[in-house]
């Protein structure tokens, strides 16, 4: 299918003379969601032509649309502080433009509650920012941005059926299939082929039937479960907040929530279950289920707030990673990115952050080859890449991943390894004295956002922090402040 009418390109979105020319002629990426626009954005300074491939039709122009390779799209989503960075840089003025939409920015302590087991997270200033943001509003605006490049086209309705990867010839491919069944097999040649159809990848088979080995594939289940819905709602004129949370603790609290301000008077509230504990998707059922939360923010919502279409639910919460990197032969032409290599549980908000940070690694790499290229007039340049960017790729992903499953696997903790269980004993001994220790609460949203390694919250300094606050004993934190004034 065409692609509609776009607008003219936003300064810094790739525009003809503001870079050095493309050095290769073709790119095909799978995918045309988050992870998927985000490499259209970056392969359209390096290729003359980037193809996307969706299996989704398109949305309507100027709607934001829910695609169905997406289930976490219904729940609240944050741009944390690194992830905004590195968008801002590949889409300027994005915050801004966003912001403009109704989406605030405020910085993340201040303009957040968190209210733990043991009591309430400080509200100090930390000096970062986050932005809340319904996720289809979000790919609408990046795709908006994408589809104004004149180099880039999509082809919406259109499934990849399989991989082409022999590079010595006509370079790789994929092999494509219209969904409504009416036309053949279409075999797209390219230079470049960007897997970023995410959890739903079928890369691995591919590979198989390419004759590759199949990749190690480490998988930790918290059996989490969302459940949220988009209210109206117009605070109290004193309110000074725009997102509320609580989080889910193993062993003795699965059940938490978030509340996000996601447009003017638009609020997304995502009640959430873990270790088996799942909130309903009915009317009766998500109301008594947010009244059992200590947290009185999402009740008062439900109670003064007007609903604006149905409960979704998701169980799409595994945390799943394909260690592409320890392949042995990895294609040279072949990218993999965002939650095709690494799929998170979105309870955590760090996948869009680690994807951002992959799809900045694929320009830096592309940029460095496109060097050689110009200088050496070596084109062939691009069979090293693919090993080489999912070695790094891997790396992005490393921190993320231990911090996410060391909060899943306690759900689990019989089948945890011992390191494994150190950590996610650790990981609460902290989490329970955050509200009483603001500098190692700084050290954990610094963390949170992906500024820090998780590794800075064990260092000697974190340590010292830990052991000067006496143990505390479990208790259910109790809110002495009416919902909206604390």
């Amino acid at each position: 299918m065409t692609r509609p009418a776009a607008s003219r390109p936003r300064p810094g979105d790739s525009e003809p003379g503001s870079a050095p020319p493309p050095v290769w002629d073709r790119a095909v990426v799978l995918g045309g969601g988050y992870a998927g626009l985000l490499a259209a954005r970056v392969l359209t300074g390096h290729f003359r032509q980037v193809t996307v491939i969706e299996r989704d039709p398109p949305p309507a122009p100027g709607e934001p649309a829910t695609r169905s390779g997406v289930p976490q799209a219904h729940h609240p989503h944050a741009l944390l502080a690194r992830g905004a960075e590195h968008l801002e840089e590949l889409f300027p003025g994005l915050r801004e433009e966003l912001a403009a939409r109704g989406c605030p920015v405020e910085d993340f302590a201040a303009a957040t509650r968190m209210l733990f087991p043991t009591g309430w997270a400080p509200r100090i200033p930390v000096g970062f920012d986050v932005q809340l943001v319904a996720r289809p509003a979000l790919e609408q605006v990046l795709r908006e941005r994408v589809t104004a490049l004149p180099s880039v086209t999509f082809r919406y309705g259109v499934r990849a059926e399989a991989l082409l990867l022999d590079q010595q010839q006509d370079g790789v491919g994929v092999t494509v299939r219209p969904r409504d069944g009416e036309a053949r097999d279409e075999v797209v040649r390219a230079d470049l082929v960007v897997d970023a159809t995410g959890r739903a990848t079928r890369l691995p088979r591919w590979l198989e039937e390419a004759g590759h080995p199949l990749p190690d594939t480490l998988v930790v289940d918290g059996k989490v479960t969302y459940a949220s819905r988009f209210y109206t709602f117009r605070p109290d004129p004193g309110q000074d907040w725009f997102a509320s949370y609580q989080p889910t603790l193993a062993p003795h609290s699965p059940r938490g929530g978030v509340a996000a301000r996601v447009g003017p008077d638009l609020w997304q509230l995502g009640l959430i279950g873990a270790g088996g504990q799942a909130p309903p998707a009915d009317e009766d059922g998500f109301r008594a289920y947010a009244a059992t939360l200590d947290n009185p923010d999402f009740a008062h919502i439900i109670d003064h707030g007007t609903p604006q279409g149905p409960v979704r639910q998701t169980r799409s919460t595994v945390n799943r990673w394909h260690r592409y990197d320890r392949l042995p032969h990895w294609p040279g032409r072949l990218i993999a990115l965002g939650d095709s290599i690494c799929a998170l549980n979105p309870v955590y908000a760090q996948g869009m952050t680690v994807a951002a940070r992959q799809a900045t690694l694929l320009d830096a790499l592309l940029t460095r080859h496109a060097h050689t290229a110009r200088t050496k007039g070596a084109s062939g340049t691009l069979d090293r890449l693919g090993p080489v960017f999912q070695r790094r790729a891997a790396a992005l992903a490393r921190g993320p991943w231990l911090l996410n499953t060391s909060a899943d696997r306690a759900w689990q903790p019989a089948t945890a390894p011992l390191g494994t269980r150190l950590a996610t004993r650790y990981l609460a001994a902290v989490t329970a004295r955050l509200p009483h220790h603001p500098a190692l609460f700084l050290r954990f949203a610094r963390s949170l956002h992906m500024l820090d390694g998780p590794t800075t919250l064990a260092t000697p300094r974190a340590l010292a922090q830990l052991a000067s606050l006496p143990s505390l004993p479990r208790h259910e934190a109790v809110c002495t402040c009416p919902a909206g004034s604390r």
